[in-house]
């Protein structure tokens, strides 16, 4: 009697400490009421009955099994698991297994695996359940004291499941412990606070995602898995770095799956290898994901910015016990009955911007004919007209017109709409930082519309030259564009842009717009025009009546004769 006060009272000072909740001894009464402390709905726990006696105060004395349980079958389960056999090879008794369980009271990993052991042997009718909130709280009420393991046997989709709780029931609170990992994904360099920037298209963004190994007590296996999600106008380069700690992971620690048919709909999906076993005495350290994608030419231009989105799938059930040393493949093809769930998302946006001008005269007639060139700032692929097109000699298809288009009909016989018949361009595709591109056609005439739109441009200082002006009509100095990004925030950008130092306004689409202005040539007056007009008729007539003269006389003298 004296060995089971002194196992109670340590059960109830000592152990509770330790076990993934806090215990408030509450006054008795003939029902006891275990409340589970949880303010968030959604939730349904039952409490199962391990050891029965006998309450005094905080003290229970005379432990048996409670009913329903197989004790035998416990005590034997005990002694054949690997991690607690050793501890419970010479007890038989309920008092010895609740004397043994003292002993281990300042090892938080193997009380879990009791519990866990412990839940296949007890009544599977629960001593009492609650699925109901009373305020912020889950009240379970059962008919006698003891020694209660309580359960959340449901919990809202996707959350995780706290540890089998284990308590010294009088009346009693208890606060279930449910760690859950978290993630958060960061431009470097970006604004915002990492969650913002802007670039041009064919830069490479970098990306950082950080975590931390999660605190896995109770688990004998954990999924560990990031999923990203890219807008199309975003190239994933496969260039994953990761540290834990201050240890860099070699390539044979984690796998990056890019095939869709092992992604489960993402775009890539980091799985971390073995990641219990590696890492489970190493809660808190600090996980740190880095890697780059590359904005293509299917970037989204407009204020809506090209979204990346990253989440952590988790193990989430510590009370569910698994087979094998390894994770099997990532969440969509994971073993039936594999319980995970999945962080909020953390996302970043890139954003990257237009110039568009309008050709006009200086009645705000449209003009064509015009043909310009951007150079300058930090353009590497821009987009003209909606594409992007390289010079290719050698593979190239296209050919450029002279109305703002690229057409693939070779020039032949008159040829006075082609730009140029010895040059050929091919449509720019899959832009990503391992490509090289040079001889990008960065000069283009305007549409029929007298339009033209350079896409894809991050801030920067670029120059507008019009290279060919429409005839009749005088040529225009060079245009100095600023384009400026900085306070970009994830719920929209912040452009601003001048042209020649004058204030233009940004419009939706990101485009800094304005017209080109370009007044026609003057036919200047010819002096002195009439006057040489009438010194020769006046000449003519002198010369004429000469003639007539000269001719009258001759007849007059042969007349004389």
């Amino acid at each position: 009697m004296k060995n089971s006060k002194r196992f109670l009272a340590m059960m109830t000072a000592g152990f509770l400490a330790i076990t993934p909740m806090a215990a408030t001894g509450l006054t008795a009464f003939a029902d006891y009421t275990i409340t589970v402390d949880n303010a968030t709905a959604g939730y349904s726990y039952a409490a199962y009955q391990i050891f029965s006696g006998d309450l005094d105060g905080d003290v229970l004395s005379n432990i048996g099994w409670a009913t329903g349980v197989n004790g035998s079958g416990l005590i034997a389960a005990l002694q054949a698991d690997t991690l607690l056999g050793s501890e419970f090879t010479s007890v038989s008794t309920p008092a010895a297994v609740a004397a043994k369980l003292v002993e281990l009271n300042a090892n938080t990993e193997k009380l879990v695996q009791f519990a866990k052991i412990a839940k296949n042997y007890v009544n599977s009718t629960a001593s009492g359940t609650q699925n109901t909130q009373t305020g912020s709280t889950y009240p379970i009420t059962v008919t006698n004291p003891g020694y209660y393991l309580i359960e959340e046997t449901s919990v809202p989709t996707g959350a995780t499941v706290s540890r089998y709780m284990l308590e010294v029931v009088k009346s009693t609170t208890v606060t279930p412990k449910r760690p859950s990992p978290t993630i958060n994904k960061t431009i470097t360099g970006g604004a915002d606070s990492g969650k913002a920037n802007n670039v041009s298209i064919g830069d490479a963004v970098t990306y950082n995602i950080t975590s931390a190994v999660p605190d896995m007590t109770g688990y004998d296996k954990y999924f560990f898995v990031i999923n990203d999600d890219m807008a199309a106008g975003l190239t994933f380069n496969n260039d994953v770095a990761i540290t834990i700690g201050s240890t860099t992971l070699t390539s044979s620690q984690f796998e990056v799956q890019t095939d869709s048919t092992e992604t489960d709909g993402h775009t890539f999906q980091i799985v971390f290898n073995d990641f219990y076993n590696t890492w489970k005495t190493h809660s808190g350290d600090t996980i740190s994901v880095t890697y780059t994608a590359t904005l293509n030419e299917d970037a989204d231009r407009t204020t809506a910015g090209n979204l990346n989105t990253a989440t952590l799938t988790y193990s989430n059930n510590p009370n569910v016990t698994s087979t094998g040393t390894n994770e099997p493949t990532p969440p969509g093809g994971e073993t039936p009955g594999d319980p995970v769930g999945t962080t909020p998302a953390s996302q970043t946006k890139t954003y990257t911007a237009n110039i568009k001008l309008t050709k006009k005269d200086g009645s705000g007639n449209v003009l064509t004919g015009a043909k310009f060139r951007l150079s300058g700032g930090s353009e590497n692929v821009v987009l003209v007209n909606g594409k992007a097109y390289q010079l290719d000699n050698t593979n190239g298809t296209y050919y450029k017109l002279k109305n703002g288009t690229f057409t693939t009909t070779e020039p032949s016989g008159d040829t006075s709409a082609y730009d140029a018949t010895d040059k050929k361009y091919k449509i720019v595709e899959n832009v990503s930082s391992s490509k090289t591109y040079s001889n990008i056609c960065m000069d283009a005439y305007v549409q029929s519309d007298g339009t033209l739109e350079f896409g894809g441009l991050g801030a920067g200082t670029y120059t507008l030259s019009e290279i060919v002006t429409p005839g009749g009509y005088n040529s225009i100095p060079d245009m100095t564009i600023v384009i400026n990004g900085t306070g970009n925030t994830f719920a929209s950008p912040n452009w601003s842009a001048t042209k020649d130092g004058t204030s233009v306004t940004m419009t939706d689409t990101a485009t800094v717009a304005f017209d080109v202005i370009n007044n026609a040539g003057s036919t200047l007056p010819t002096t002195g025009g009439i006057g040489t007009k009438l010194f020769y008729i006046i000449g003519g007539l002198l010369v004429a009546g000469s003639v007539v003269l000269l001719v009258t006389k001759k007849r007059m003298k042969t007349n004389e004769d």
